[in-house]
């Protein structure tokens, strides 16, 4: 009779304790706000220009309704938080993911127009890694092409002259350093590059005055 009372009393154990459990749970895990509030709450965030916490609570509401009305506007606004917060790499990911996710919305050119400005935002001028100033040319090439007499495609046109002056510097620069060196010929290399490739750009002019200096100064 005891073992049988035993035995009996045990499943009632364990289910006192899967229920305690459950209950613990319950308490410890908050409620998930209402979409409609969480981008709100994001909307705000953003308007007030707290980049980080706008793009938190972005992420937060396309974890939590990947499917929402929402879920568009969001995914271009964390890209956009990320790259006013200067999170380049990550809005760049971004806007990479929204163009991925969807292709036909109007938001196109402005997405791809962005993607160029976070590279070149990273470029610094005389800087020795050209990488950012390339593929922010190749990008706004790109926009310029696809969306050629839009506004996004005009303003690409003027990024592309930006970058070029940037290329440009970063040529005259290695010249200079090979001239300064004694190098000549390597410098008159550089010169004669930059004036091919950038030959509208300001660097251009001061190229010519050093290639026939060192011209000079080599025969």
């Amino acid at each position: 009779m005891q073992t049988q009372a035993r035995s009996s009393a045990l499943p009632l154990r364990h289910l006192a304790l899967v229920l305690l459990i459950t209950l613990i749970a319950a308490c410890g895990a908050p409620p998930v706000p209402p979409e409609g509030d969480l981008y709100s709450q994001a909307n705000g965030e953003f308007s007030n220009g707290d980049f980080v916490m706008a793009a938190q609570f972005y992420d937060k509401l396309l974890e939590q309704y990947p499917f929402s009305d929402y879920a568009e506007i969001a995914r271009l606004r964390v890209a956009h938080a990320y790259y006013l917060g200067k999170e380049y790499e990550k809005a760049v990911a971004a806007f990479n993911d929204f163009e991925r996710l969807h292709p036909t919305s109007p938001a196109l050119p402005f997405v791809e127009y962005s993607i160029g400005m976070a590279y070149l935002d990273q470029a610094r001028p005389l800087d020795r890694d050209k990488a950012a100033t390339e593929n922010a040319k190749l990008q706004f090439e790109r926009v310029s092409s696809r969306y050629e007499g839009t506004l996004y495609g005009r303003l690409a046109v003027y990024r592309i002259g930006q970058c070029n002056e940037l290329l440009a510097g970063h040529e005259l620069k290695v010249g200079d350093y090979y001239a300064t060196v004694g190098k000549d010929e390597a410098a008159l290399a550089r010169y004669r590059y930059l004036l091919e490739q950038y030959p509208e750009t300001d660097a251009a002019v001061e190229a010519k005055r050093r290639l026939a200096r060192t011209e000079k100064q080599s025969s």
